[in-house]
């Protein structure tokens, strides 16, 4: 049989040493479909010292891993484009993706190897990129249909990604809860859920007169966990959307759950959620149905761009939909629930928390859904990740499609010496000059750090090279930098598709009614391509980047200033006051 599928999830499972590919779907009438992929096999690059390809690779094929319950399937040379050349490397594929970094670490160390390269990519994601899909775009899959009690399950033949745009309704389910400390213990006093079908629903454990019919009522915590469970079985929604329950909600509920045995299986296929760490933060994934923390995206993404100091629920919602949250302290959440009394007034606020997060997941999943197509990133990860980490991950995109080896993660010791580097000198920044001022005209720069980096060729691999002619022509002020002019860098290259692309985008919007579902498409698409361009020039100086390069960096910011000087010196020869300056802007005041 062959399908339409917009892929939402992804994930993987082994079956004896073998891994398999999860792919969680919908089909063009909204149904869920799992697709299941056993013929992708996982791989890293090895590459060899000058002159030991052929020795190494007659080393690697006599390996034995059966020790670590892998089988190496095959092992061969191909060439691949590093720091701008074409260089040749090793390629060994194996069928247990969780045993790729055992094997790098038999090898690393060989006399015969210089560095291995990309065995830490998680083998789902190697399967994307590879496959080429993105991830909220459409894929068709040929295959045959597996019997299977909850969803359609198609185990895949062959796949690929196709240009075919349709909408599809997807269920959201927000939910929140309160929580009250009782004689020294968290006690869950309420869980309300909203679901994008109309459902509305607070759960508690204490019976009143009069409550609305909204309120359910259940025996204790452990019977309110179960039913919140049950909900999200029924609703079987394909996102469920929580402000701060990566942070709150879930590590609340995990705790209450594992003290009163229950498992908080959550996902579909009935698995239990799973804590993913992120550093120093964690976020709770749930298999088969997409946990989105619209805190993170907005702590992460937004938050620039808005007036808000804080981004608690009340002042976010109060700035992106003009509505807040219902007001109650939680001294007065106490002391109600102490009581009994006003019970209806705490589950209006309980309830209203749900709406607002629900109504906030309206605005804000399309633009998770258009980023996560961008970078190929799962839309879990794409609403968590910081500014450069999407950049990160366009890129590594783009160098699958490019042939080009993607470089490694910096260890600690590298991002630790990355931190200590004295922060390079930035934009030219002109204090306003005090006071009302009338007939202002104002010189803006378009994308000035993007165009820059595009214009000039700032990339890792172009940086300094022996040309003499780009050495005359391509030098960075104030250093002794260039950057080379004979051929096009990686950054460079894509980030200029970027920039074209969101001019053709505004030229679209021009055309269509503000406002319509077309015009909202549009400026979704513009945000996520304005959002991973304006990032480039800080990726570059990310202490933790595959493509770190300091020197880029700084050398976009010393052109930012040379193009934004000479601005000021000509509004100055043409007798113009400079009021006010800042990176790619400059006020200016005829006197």
């Amino acid at each position: 049989m062959k399908l339409r599928l917009l892929v939402l999830d992804a994930d993987y499972e082994l079956v004896g040493s073998k891994g398999v590919i999860k792919l969680f779907c919908k089909d063009e009438d909204g149904n869920t479909v799992l697709a299941f992929d056993k013929n992708f096999s996982p791989y890293f690059y090895v590459m060899p010292k000058e002159n030991k390809a052929e020795i190494l690779k007659e080393r690697i094929e006599k390996l034995d891993v059966s020790k670590i319950n892998a089988k190496i399937l095959k092992v061969e040379k191909v060439e691949k484009v590093w720091q701008g050349e074409r260089t040749e490397l090793i390629k060994i594929t194996i069928d247990n993706p969780r045993r790729i970094p055992d094997v790098r670490e038999m090898i690393k160390e060989w006399e015969e190897v210089k560095e291995t390269f990309e065995y830490d990519i998680v083998y789902y994601k190697r399967y994307l990129l590879d496959k080429h899909i993105e991830p909220m775009g459409w894929v068709e899959v040929e295959g045959r249909e597996i019997e299977k009690k909850e969803h359609k399950t198609i185990e895949v033949e062959s796949i690929k990604p196709i240009n075919f745009e349709k909408e599809i309704n997807f269920k959201v389910l927000a939910f929140d809860t309160e929580w009250v400390e009782e004689n020294g213990k968290s006690k869950l006093i309420m869980i309300s859920l909203v679901c994008s079908d109309k459902t509305k629903k607070v759960l508690t454990c204490y019976e009143w007169e009069g409550k609305p019919n909204y309120v359910e009522v259940l025996k204790n915590e452990k019977e309110m966990i179960k039913r919140f469970l049950e909900i999200v079985k029924e609703k079987d929604p394909d996102f469920l959307v929580g402000y701060n329950s990566d942070g709150f909600d879930f590590p609340k509920l995990k705790d209450k759950a594992s003290e009163l045995n229950i498992q908080l299986n959550v996902g579909r296929e009935n698995t239990p959620i799973r804590t993913v760490r992120r550093g120093r933060i964690s976020s709770t994934k749930i298999k088969g149905r997409v946990h989105i923390d619209l805190f993170s995206f907005i702590d992460h993404i937004l938050s620039a761009s808005m007036k808000s100091e804080v981004l608690t629920l009340d002042e976010v919602a109060q700035e992106l939909l003009g509505i807040g949250k219902k007001k109650m302290e939680y001294k007065e959440m106490a002391e109600i629930w102490s009581k009994k009394e006003q019970l209806e007034r705490l589950a209006e606020y309980s309830l209203w928390d749900s709406e607002l997060t629900l109504r906030l997941s309206d605005l804000i999943l399309p633009q998770v859904f258009a980023l996560s197509k961008l970078t190929g990133l799962l839309a879990f990860d794409a609403s968590r990740n910081t500014y450069s980490q999407l950049v990160e991950a366009f890129y590594m995109k783009k160098a699958v499609e490019d042939n080009v080896l993607i470089p490694n993660r910096p260890k600690t010791e590298e991002i630790e010496k990355r931190k200590l580097a004295p922060a390079y000198k930035g934009a030219i920044v002109i204090e306003p000059e005090k006071g009302i001022h009338e007939n202002i005209l104002v010189f803006d720069f378009r994308s000035l750090y993007p165009s820059i980096i595009v214009s000039h060729n700032i990339s890792p691999e172009t940086f300094n090279c022996e040309h003499e002619e780009c050495k005359e022509k391509n030098k960075i002020p104030g250093t002794k930098w260039h950057f080379c002019i004979k051929k096009k860098g990686f950054i460079p290259k894509h980030l200029e598709d970027l920039i074209i692309t969101r001019k053709k985008i505004k030229e679209k919007m021009k055309k269509v009614k503000k406002d319509s579902e077309e015009w909202k498409r549009l400026d979704t698409l513009s945000f996520a391509v304005k959002t991973i361009s304006n990032a480039v020039y800080g990726y570059f100086g990310f202490f933790g980047s595959r493509w770190y390069k300091r020197e880029c960096g700084s050398a976009t910011a010393a052109m930012g200033r040379m193009y934004i000087s000479k601005i000021i010196e000509l509004a100055k020869k043409e007798g113009f006051k400079i009021i006010y300056g800042d990176t790619d802007s400059v006020f200016l005041k005829l006197v």
